[in-house]
């Protein structure tokens, strides 16, 4: 179960900002299921989705755009179900997706992304293609010398 709370949370932060759907978690954890060997059961689903919400990094939120995050004891905290025929979205914090992107203790660096750098970074980690970690993989530096470079403008796509 931890390998499926694990890919779930790699799913809502993969959405950025705006969060994926709800009816759009379960189709999106078909590869870990597999690996797992479990099927997406009522029960499954029941048991993955009190694990994700427990997660104090992802909220339930409804509404477009930022939403707004639904209040303690709202049905949908302990029903699937009803999160997805109203239409909600988890949502990772700002915090573990600056993670999933490869930005780790920023209040320590030296200089700040620009607007465009950091719609750069998550527009090329929204498209799964690749992140800011296995790029820096890729050019054999540490990810604080690849996020010197990036604050540099140095463009190695």
């Amino acid at each position: 179960m931890d390998e499926l709370v694990s890919a779930a949370l790699e799913e809502v932060c993969a959405r950025l900002a705006p969060g994926i759907p709800v009816v759009d978690l379960w189709p999106a954890l078909r590869g870990a299921l597999d690996a797992t060997g479990l099927s997406l059961g009522p029960s499954v689903k029941r048991a993955l989705w009190g694990r994700i919400l427990a997660l104090r990094v992802v909220s339930l939120v409804e509404g477009g755009g930022d939403g707004v995050p639904v209040s303690a004891g709202d049905p949908a905290e302990k029903d699937f179900e009803e999160a997805e025929r109203r239409g909600m979205r988890l949502v990772a914090s700002a915090g573990i997706r600056d993670n999933f992107l490869g930005l780790y203790e920023r209040r320590f660096a030296k200089s700040e992304f620009s607007d465009v750098q950091k719609a750069t970074l998550e527009c090329v980690a929204a498209s799964r293609c690749i992140s800011q970690w296995v790029l820096s993989k890729y050019m054999i530096v540490t990810p604080s010398i690849s996020s010197s470079l990036i604050s540099l403008g140095v463009g190695y796509l």
